[in-house]
């Protein structure tokens, strides 16, 4: 019996150690067949990027040989591209005058058709041109040529071109903010205002005294008759501006010039020798700007005045002093009207001129059709102790433009 019991125990020992060597067998195939399957995931992921980066490295060298393909163009229909930009802008007014022998006669007028052209020449520099044609003839206004890097911070401009004489005198009169100029500026500067040939070096200076400065320095042909010597002039004009600009915050900015200029001039004596005298100009221009941010289309108002001062040697104890200036306020109500104000004072640019004086009232309102047209009525009231009577003209005024320049005021 006891015999029998050893044995039962013996077997059951063995079953048991068999049956955990068993288990133990299974769970180490189990590993393995893990690991061999983890590694064939692996090289199959491998396998799977080495093709992705075949495909991408056989798309790659396509685009390299597509590139190095040669394709020839004729270009005939892109010639446009090297053509300048050129605009038309024309303008017409009518007139009524309570005296007619200073302001001419009531009616209807066509003032100019100016033909604008602009282009880039190159990267470094671009051109402009202003020819204008009216009733009396063909006039170029100006046309020049403009490195915009002349050396570093300094552009060079070379032609016949509007000097910068305060601000009012760089704009062409179709676009300027009233009908005319303002009476200061042709009495003293004369009817065209200074437009002469020459150069001008324009630097934007560090800023110095404001948020930003530039100076001006142009050397031009003293070829304005009124205040050099026309066309018989021996020693260049010379200009300076000063500019000086200051944010005030973020929807006003105020603008400060100084000008000056020298000059000769020629004048016939009555024995028949030319005096050569000289001639020193000053100037000051003030602007304040109001244009409240992303609304500037809509609403806006602008103040600007500017002073003018010749002295002009004719003789050698005899010369024409002249002081004047302007000073006018624009408000834009909306997108499609504005209004404003100037007035104007200044002397006759003649000798002796101390006790005399001219006087302008001019109150305006203009319509903006649209960026192409607008319309403007303005009221011109005259007078000075010059006159025998103060004179009232009443003017409506027509400016349409076609092309990308508009109302460009250069």
């Amino acid at each position: 019996m006891k015999r029998n019991i050893v044995v039962l125990m013996i077997f059951a020992f063995l079953f048991a150690t068999a049956k955990s060597y068993a288990q133990n067998a299974d769970s180490l195939k189990i590993k393995e067949m893990e690991k061999r399957i983890e590694k064939l995931e692996k090289k199959q992921q491998q396998s799977e990027f080495q093709k992705i980066l075949s495909e991408a490295a056989a798309a790659s060298e396509e685009k390299k040989v597509e590139k190095k393909t040669k394709v020839f163009k004729s270009g005939q229909r892109s010639l446009q591209a090297i053509n300048p930009e050129m605009s038309f802008t024309g303008e017409g007014y009518g007139q009524y005058s309570s005296n007619e022998s200073e302001t001419g006669t009531s009616g209807f007028y066509f003032r100019k058709l100016g033909l604008h052209i602009a282009g880039g020449l190159d990267p470094f520099s671009f051109m402009k041109a202003a020819v204008e044609f009216s009733p009396e003839g063909v006039e170029l206004g100006e046309a020049y040529i403009t490195w915009t890097k002349f050396i570093p911070a300094v552009s060079l401009t070379a032609g016949k071109f509007r000097q910068q004489f305060g601000v009012v005198n760089r704009w062409h009169v179709h676009a300027a903010d009233q009908f005319d100029y303002p009476l200061a500026l042709t009495t003293i500067l004369g009817e065209d205002g200074l437009n002469q040939i020459g150069v001008s070096f324009d630097w934007l200076m560090p800023a110095i005294t404001a948020s930003a400065n530039e100076l001006t320095l142009q050397i031009t042909n003293g070829q304005n008759e009124q205040l050099f010597a026309g066309s018989t002039f021996s020693f260049p004009s010379v200009l300076a501006h000063f500019k000086n600009y200051y944010d005030i915050n973020r929807n006003t900015y105020l603008e400060l010039g100084l000008t000056g200029v020298y000059g000769s001039n020629r004048v016939a004596t009555s024995v028949g020798d030319d005096f050569r005298g000289r001639t020193i100009l000053g100037g000051a221009d003030l602007t304040l700007s109001w244009e409240p941010v992303n609304q500037s289309l809509y609403h806006s108002f602008v103040w600007r005045s500017e002073l003018y001062y010749a002295n002009k040697e004719i003789s050698a104890t005899d010369r024409i002093k002249a002081l004047g200036g302007y000073s006018y306020f624009e408000y834009r109500f909306n997108e499609w009207w504005q209004a404003g104000f100037r007035f104007d004072y200044t002397q006759p640019f003649i000798q002796n001129n101390s006790d005399k004086e001219i006087r302008q009232f001019v109150p305006y309102i203009t319509w903006q059709q649209s960026h192409w047209v607008r319309l403007r009525l303005q009221y011109n009231y005259l007078d000075g102790n010059v006159f025998e009577k103060a004179t009232g003209t009443v003017r409506l005024q027509m400016v349409f433009a076609v092309g990308p320049h508009k109302h460009d005021r250069y």
